[in-house]
């Protein structure tokens, strides 16, 4: 099974982000509304596989750029979701490969390459510990796909004061 990019989906901003809240959008599908409420509020990247439905989605804050991770099913109920941010660090979402039958690459932080691994049933996960610090779930024992990050190679040597 392969994740392919879909052009379905749009968002539909509900709540902008605020000093005070947190942004938040409707998904459209095909221009109409769905009724499904989701953190964020740009659609980086839809991606079907399967019946499953794996969105990408940003605040649109700079400077505290948060990227929320979903896997809908088809009837568009959470089977898993991730954020990955941290406090004054600057994400860009960028470099999206699907780049095997159950895999996918991603650039959010500069100089890390992540990888979601689909997983096709659930599986167990330790919460607070199966994933990278950055990382953050829902407080649950299984998730339906892992993520993992990996520093990239460094294309120039750092400079020699």
């Amino acid at each position: 099974m392969n994740a392919t990019p879909s052009c379905n989906y749009t968002l539909r901003t509900i709540q902008p982000p605020t000093s005070d809240q947190t942004a938040y959008s409707e998904l459209m599908m095909a221009g109409a509304p769905t009724g499904k409420v989701l953190d964020g509020v740009i659609l980086e990247a839809a991606l079907t596989w399967g019946p499953y439905l794996l969105l990408f989605v940003t605040d649109d804050v700079p400077y505290e750029e948060i990227l929320h991770i979903y896997m809908l099913d088809k009837d568009l109920n959470t089977q898993d979701t991730a954020w990955l941010g941290a406090m004054y660090c600057t994400g860009i979402f960028s470099d999206l490969d699907a780049a095997g039958a159950n895999t996918v690459r991603f650039r959010f932080f500069g100089g890390l390459a992540h990888t979601l691994t689909l997983l096709p049933k659930p599986s167990f996960a330790l919460p607070f510990f199966s994933d990278p610090a950055f990382i953050r779930r829902p407080f649950k024992w299984t998730c339906r796909f892992r993520l993992g990050v990996q520093p990239l190679p460094e294309t120039e040597a750092p400079p020699h004061w």
